[in-house]
C-alpha cells in the first residue's frame, strides 16, 4: 500500500503549545518525583512521508511498563487513515522524539482503531521509569493534569483540570471527560493526578464543548480510563500478529 499525494494532510495546529511550560506554573505544584517522571517518560511521535518529505500527523505518547521492552502508548490517531493489511502504507515513517532530545524511528507493534489505542516500539532505548498504568487509588475529585509535547520543539506542556460529568454521550461510552484544555498536540499524552498516577489517555481537544450536569457550558477534553486501556493490551497480548 502506497500513499498518494493527494492523501497528504497536515494540519497547521501540530504544534500549537498550551498550558504551562515544563518547569514552570502548574509544573511548580507537582512533586519532584512526578515531575522527573513525567519529563523521562513522555515522547513526541511523528508520521512522516518519506516520498513527500512531509508530516502528516503528530502526537503524545508514554512510555509504560508492557511486556518487557520499551514501548510507547499512544493514539491511534497516528495511523488511522494509513494502514491496511496491518501494516503502515510502505512509504510512511514513525518517527519518535525521545526524552533526552534524540530522534528515532518507531514501528508500530499493534493498534485499536475502535479504541483508539496503538503502541510504538523503539528498538535499544530503555525508560528509566516507565509509567504505570495498572489500577491505582486515584481521586476523580482531584485536580488532574493533562501532558503534551510538541515534536519540532520538544517542548513539554501540562495543563490543568478536573474529572466533569456531562450530559449525553458519545459513540464510546467507555469515554470520559476532564475540563483541562489541551491542543492536538496533547492527543495521546498521558492524564494524571496531582500525585503523578496515571488516569487515562488524551484523546480530544479543544473545541469539543457541551453542557455539564448543572447546565454550564464547559470546553473539554475525552480521554480513555487507565482500565479500559489494561483491557486493551491485555487484547493485544493474545494476538499473534503485530497488529489488530
Amino acid at each position: 500500500m502506497y500513499l498518494r499525494a493527494d492523501r497528504l494532510a497536515l494540519v497547521n495546529t501540530l504544534e500549537d503549545t498550551f498550558g504551562d511550560i515544563y518547569g514552570g506554573g502548574v509544573w511548580s505544584e507537582l512533586s519532584e518525583t512526578a515531575s522527573s517522571n513525567i519529563s523521562q517518560n513522555v515522547v513526541s511521535l511523528l508520521l512522516h512521508s518519506m516520498i513527500w518529505e512531509k508530516r502528516i500527523s503528530a502526537c503524545t505518547g508514554s512510555f509504560i511498563e508492557w511486556n518487557g521492552c520499551a514501548t510507547i502508548l499512544t493514539s491511534a490517531s497516528l495511523v488511522s487513515h494509513f494502514v491496511g493489511d496491518k501494516k503502515i502504507a510502505e512509504n510512511l515513517r514513525i518517527e519518535v522524539l525521545l526524552p533526552n532530545k534524540e530522534r528515532r524511528g518507531g514501528a508500530l507493534q499493534h493498534y485499536n482503531l475502535h479504541y483508539n489505542v496503538a503502541l510504538v516500539n523503539v528498538k535499544d532505548f530503555s525508560a528509566p521509569h516507565p509509567v504505570n498504568i495498572q489500577p491505582q487509588r486515584s481521586n476523580y475529585s482531584s485536580e488532574l493534569v493533562a501532558i503534551g509535547c510538541c515534536f519540532k520543539s520538544g517542548m513539554l506542556m501540562v495543563a490543568r483540570g478536573q474529572h466533569t460529568e456531562i450530559l449525553g454521550s458519545f459513540d464510546c461510552k467507555l469515554l470520559k471527560c476532564s475540563t483541562c484544555k489541551i491542543t492536538k498536540a496533547g492527543i495521546g499524552g498521558p492524564l494524571v493526578d496531582s500525585d503523578g498516577k496515571f488516569i487515562g489517555m488524551n484523546f480530544c481537544g479543544p473545541d469539543l464543548y457541551g453542557m455539564d450536569l448543572y447546565g454550564v457550558i464547559k470546553n473539554w477534553t475525552t480521554f480513555l480510563p487507565s482500565d479500559v486501556i489494561l483491557d486493551v493490551l491485555a487484547y493485544f497480548k493474545t494476538k499473534l500478529t503485530d497488529c489488530c
